[in-house]
Order: C-alpha cells, then structure tokens, then sequence
C-alpha cells in the first residue's frame, strides 16, 4: 500500500545528496536556510487507478522548490542552474534510485518549471520548481 509521508520522505533523502543543498524540508518550513530544497505536494496530488484495468497502479505528484539567494542575482542563478543540469542536478539525484528506497514502483523528475523570484516566509530568493512523479501501488 502506498505511503505517501514515505515517498515524501524518500524524496528528501534523494535530494540530499545533492552536495550544494545546505538544507532539505519535506516539509514546508517556516524559515529557510539557502541553497535548499523543499518537497510539497504536487497538483493533483494523486490520480488513482492509472494502470492495471482501473486496479493497483496510483501516480502521486511532487514538487520540490529549489531555493537560491538573490543578494546576488547571477551568483543566485548560477547555482539554481546546477540543480537543473549536471550532477548535483535534481533529476540525477531522484534518477540515483528511482524506486525511492523500495516506496514506489518508479519516479522520475518530469520537468522544471517556475525559474525565477520566489517569495518565501516573507523573503525573497530565486528558484524554481521541480514536477516530481512517483508511482506506486
């Protein structure tokens, strides 16, 4: 049975592995330190019934905000383009195991979207937002 606190849980020990991240909140935090990752619900959620004839297969989406300072902006974007290319990159990090420590069939990061300002608790950085999908029965 699908966990969905597990997989989100999952998630963030994927992303820190990511060796620029100083901080990752499955969780939405109240203050953040940067460069960091937060893992929030997607949109939808959840879509039940995707495979198996209406039984068994439920795809569950993430989002996960990556988080840059702005006190410089072409310092800041710099290393929010390192999270979307390369090694350190969010779509390496959940590839590293895409079944998510055993939660999940499969996942896989499906784009990348929101690149710029991004107000959070009050403060402004630059991010952007990465779709996660996770599947699981």
């Amino acid at each position: 049975m699908a966990d969905y606190t597990a997989m989100r849980d999952q998630i963030k020990v994927r992303l820190e592995t990511v060796s620029t991240f100083v901080a990752v909140f499955d969780t939405v935090p109240d203050r953040v330190t940067v460069p960091c990752a937060i893992v929030r619900p997607g949109s939808p959620v959840a879509d039940y019934h995707e495979a198996m004839g209406g039984q068994g297969v439920s795809r569950f989406n993430f989002e996960v905000l990556a988080l840059a300072q702005r006190w410089e902006p072409n310092a800041g974007q710099d290393v929010l383009d390192s999270f979307i290319t390369g090694s350190d990159s969010v779509e390496t990090a959940i590839r590293g195991d895409t079944t998510l420590g055993g939660e999940a069939s499969t996942s896989q990061v499906t784009s990348c979207t929101a690149y710029g300002n991004v107000n959070v608790a009050d403060s402004q950085y630059v991010g952007a937002i990465f779709n996660v999908e996770v599947y699981a029965t």
